[in-house]
């Protein structure tokens, strides 16, 4: 089976790869070079245009299939339109990027009227995909599914079985939306419970070694608790800035939750504590200090150091 990706960043890159590794014939693109040498270092094929992953698909003959792996947002809906011309009947777009749920919902439809198959593929892995498998929520087309489910089989983590076909179009993206969401706040209660602990009276606790007993077999144990053990061993948390920057995916699932009517308080309470986060004298709290890190440690999110 062959594949055009378009979009080597941080998770598209373990895509990429993983895909590769699983005997898949990958085509891969990327804006700027370094990745796609990146790639082809690992035995990939690289284009130097979307339009030639168009064209090399095209000369294969039957369907193509598109995975874009990009900024959520005005980049992925200009690349589908982009795309749109060169795209015919019974080809398969896959978004595997954190597109908002409403527009993976209009693309699928826009396609729908070509012939074209969406699926909007809610991604979470982080920078570990490659050597781990993701974690992937799926909205589609339940016919076509077949098609496209040993793409999902191969990139999924626990021996392929970390994946699966959650609902139409729209309901993959609306998945990955509220588990981003349950993240703030997971990483938000993890950062507070250490920040008490280093405001204490028990000035010699080894966070590490706390957060090493917690790893396992506790109520709250977790791959979380794990990247935490990762931060104690690995940074100095006196030289960290405490800003946490934050995408759309939280801001989505407060929305949606009010118009729902479902009170969502841990959510919004996470999502407030980055939004202050900005704030200089914010910047030192050693809980932000921690959820900065860990978004570090599972996605490669940039960490400000002071100088």
């Amino acid at each position: 089976m062959t594949i055009g990706i378009l979009g080597l960043g941080r998770m598209g890159a373990q895509i990429a790869r993983r895909l590769h590794k699983n005997k898949f014939n990958v085509i891969a693109w990327n804006r700027s070079e370094g990745p796609r040498e990146e790639f082809a270092k690992f035995g990939g094929k690289t284009a130097e245009t979307p339009e030639e992953i168009i064209a090399k698909l095209s000369a294969l003959g039957g369907p193509k299939i598109i995975w874009l792996m990009l900024p959520s947002g005005e980049t992925t809906g200009e690349f589908i339109e982009k795309l749109y011309p060169s795209l015919q009947k019974n080809d398969i777009v896959i978004d595997g990027g954190n597109s908002f749920y409403r527009d993976s919902q209009k693309r699928a439809a826009k396609l729908a009227e070509r012939g074209v198959h969406y699926f909007d593929s809610g991604t979470s892995g982080g920078v570990w995909g490659q050597q781990n498998g993701f974690s992937l929520m799926v909205g589609g087309p339940e016919e076509i599914w077949p098609q496209v489910e040993p793409i999902f089989k191969a990139l999924a983590a626990g021996n392929g079985e970390n994946y699966g076909l959650v609902g139409p179009n729209g309901a993959g993206h609306f998945v990955k939306m509220v588990h981003n969401a349950i993240e703030y706040g997971m990483m938000e209660a993890i950062a507070e419970g250490f920040g008490i602990l280093k405001a204490s009276e028990f000035k010699d606790l080894d966070f590490s070694q706390v957060a090493h007993i917690w790893s396992k077999g506790s109520v709250v144990s977790s791959w979380l608790v794990d990247l935490a053990k990762n931060i104690f061993d690995t940074e100095d948390l006196d030289k960290v800035m405490g800003y946490i920057a934050h995408t759309g995916e939280g801001k989505w699932t407060i929305e949606e939750a009010k118009k729902l009517g479902v009170a969502v308080p841990v959510m919004e309470n996470s999502f407030q504590v980055r939004v202050e986060s900005e704030k200089p004298e914010n910047q030192e709290l050693f809980s932000n200090k921690i959820v900065a890190l860990l978004r570090k440690q599972f996605g490669g999110h940039e960490v400000k150091y002071k100088d």
